[in-house]
């Protein structure tokens, strides 16, 4: 509260130096922020799959891959997912040379190859199944599980107009510490902040069989600040 005061004092004597500058009449303002929240249900879920290969011939890793990558995405389409919502995001190919017993390079390598599926889900219902139809499809990793929403404009609005409230009220109860009345409201800016994507991290081995791994979505929030500046008397 304090500071609130301090705050105060200090931009009514920088307004009223400024007018004295100028000759203009002195005029007062007090700026209060408020802010509000909201909390909504995902309706959207991202996962990548990853598949590995190895191969002493690289044309055999890539064919490895390509088949596994393949039976990924039927096993999604099976799911419901769209082509649209598949994309791959990443791709290598690498060597790594062999060792003998002695750890002494036998001059022959062997070759990895990486691939990460994006698969968007828009019914999070079927997120167990959509894991499940991965691993059992071939990918041996799973990661980047991520929950969003796909249309936040209603709990936007809803945390700003919390925010709004909140600072006519921070607004009032300042007005009546430091002794001075509102006046008209000068002007009003806001900012509202879309929720960070909820992310689960999971370890694709050893989840085949018995049935899909339990998924909860939970929720996300959605902030909003707003910042109102009044004459004051």
């Amino acid at each position: 509260m304090r500071q609130r005061i301090l705050a105060l004092t200090l931009l009514t004597a920088l307004t009223l130096a400024g007018c004295s500058a100028l000759g203009l009449a002195p005029q007062r303002t007090l700026t209060v922020t408020g802010s509000g929240s909201t909390r909504i249900s995902p309706d959207i879920v991202s996962v990548t799959l990853g598949i590995q290969t190895r191969h002493d011939d690289v044309g055999q890793a890539v064919a490895q891959n390509n088949t596994t990558a393949s039976r990924i995405m039927d096993a999604a389409r099976t799911i419901g997912v769209a082509d649209a919502d598949m994309r791959t995001i990443y791709f290598s190919v690498s060597s790594q040379p062999k060792y003998d017993e002695f750890g002494s390079p036998t001059g022959q390598v062997s070759y990895f190859v990486d691939n990460s599926l994006q698969v968007t889900l828009r019914d999070i219902t079927k997120l167990s199944d959509l894991l499940q139809a991965g691993i059992d499809a071939g990918a041996n990793s799973v990661y980047g599980v991520t929950f969003s929403v796909a249309d936040t404009n209603a709990a936007e609005d809803e945390a700003r107009q919390k925010a709004i409230a909140d600072a006519q009220a921070r607004a009032t109860e300042l007005a009546g510490v430091t002794g001075v009345t509102l006046g008209t409201l000068q002007s009003v800016s806001t900012t509202a902040y879309s929720p960070y994507p909820t992310a689960i991290y999971a370890d694709g081995y050893g989840m085949g069989g018995g049935g899909g791994p339990p998924t909860q979505p939970g929720s996300l929030e959605i902030t909003a600040q707003v910042t109102v500046i009044y004459n004051v008397r």
